[in-house]
C-alpha cells in the first residue's frame, strides 16, 4: 500500500511551521495580511489552507491560542460518567473518533508502522493484528524506538496498512469532520486504570476539558490526581485518545509529552 502525499506533504510542512512559528513568536496581533506574507499565499488561499485542516480561521486561531482562558474548565457544563456510553453515534459528542481500546496480555509476534504528513508534524502509527498499538510524533520522540522499548519481544517492520491508513483519514479529519469514521482498535499494553482515564477522555467533546482532580473524583478518589496524570501522560495514543484536553484545576495548560506547544495549538483549535 503506497499512498501518494505530494498534494498532502508541502501543506503539512507549511503548516506545522507555521503554527509553530506563530506560538514561539507570539503573533500575538497579526493580520491576514500579514500572515499571508510569511506564508507566500494570497488571502484567500491563506484562509482555506486553515479551514481545510484545522477548520479554523486562522486570526481566530491566534486569539484563542493566546487568551487567558484557553485551559479554563467549564463547570457550568454537563459532566459525562465514564459509565455513559461513547459508541451511540446519535449521541456522540462532537470532535469525536470512536476506539475500541483493548489490553495486551501478551505482546504481538509482529508489528507494523508508518509515518504520515500532518499539520503537527510526522505522526507515526503502528499497529498488530489486534489494532493500533502506537500514534506519536516524530519529531518529540523517534517512533521506532520507543516500539521496540514497549514491544521488545515483537518483530517490527515498516509496512503501510489498511489500519493506518483508517487512523490517519481519521486524524486528517479530526477538526473538521468526523462522521463516516468507524471504530477503530486499540490494543494496547495498560493497565485498568490507565484505561478507565483513556476511555474517560474518549467521552469529552470537543472543546470540553476535564481537570485531573475532576477525572480523580469521577474515578472514585479524589486523591488520584497524581495518578490521573500519570495515565494521561502514559497515553501511546495521541490525539486520538484526547489527553490533551485533561488540564490543571487552575486553568494551566499543564505539560505535554509531545510537547506543550502542541497542547497549546490542540486547545486553540478546538476552542
Amino acid at each position: 500500500m503506497d499512498a501518494d502525499f505530494s498534494y498532502q506533504s508541502p501543506r503539512m510542512d507549511v503548516l506545522f511551521k507555521t503554527l509553530k512559528w506563530m506560538l514561539d513568536s507570539q503573533q500575538v496581533g497579526i493580520t491576514i495580511e500579514e500572515l499571508s506574507k510569511k506564508l507566500g499565499l494570497g488571502e484567500w488561499e491563506t484562509q482555506h489552507l486553515f479551514q481545510e485542516y484545522l477548520g479554523k480561521d486562522p486570526i481566530r486561531f491566534v486569539q484563542n491560542a493566546f487568551s487567558p482562558s484557553l485551559a479554563q474548565v467549564d463547570k457550568q457544563q454537563a459532566q459525562i460518567s465514564i459509565f455513559d456510553s461513547v459508541g451511540d453515534k446519535a449521541e456522540r459528542p462532537s470532535g469525536h473518533i470512536d476506539l475500541d481500546i483493548q489490553i495486551l496480555e501478551e505482546s504481538p509476534e509482529a508489528i507494523y508502522y508508518s509515518i504520515f504528513p500532518y499539520f503537527l508534524g510526522n505522526v507515526f502509527i503502528a499497529s498488530h493484528e489486534s489494532g493500533i498499538c502506537q500514534v506519536t510524533f516524530e519529531d518529540s520522540e523517534v517512533g521506532p524506538i520507543r516500539l521496540r522499548k514497549t514491544f521488545p519481544k515483537s518483530t517490527i517492520k515498516e509496512e503501510r496498512t489498511e489500519l493506518h491508513e483508517l487512523a490517519y483519514q481519521a486524524l486528517m479529519s479530526y477538526f473538521v469532520k468526523t462522521e463516516g469514521i468507524p471504530v477503530i482498535p486499540v490494543a494496547v499494553k495498560a493497565t485498568p486504570f490507565q484505561v478507565s482515564v483513556w476511555n474517560r477522555l474518549q467521552a469529552l467533546g470537543k472543546s470540553e476539558l476535564a481537570a485531573y482532580s475532576d477525572l480523580a473524583a469521577e474515578l472514585g478518589d479524589p486523591n488520584l490526581s497524581r495518578a490521573v496524570g500519570s495515565a494521561v501522560g502514559a497515553n501511546p495514543i495521541a490525539l486520538l485518545i484526547p489527553c490533551h484536553r485533561a488540564v490543571h484545576h487552575s486553568g494551566k495548560i499543564g505539560t505535554f509529552r509531545w510537547g506543550s506547544w502542541r497542547k497549546r495549538v490542540l486547545l486553540a483549535i478546538e476552542k
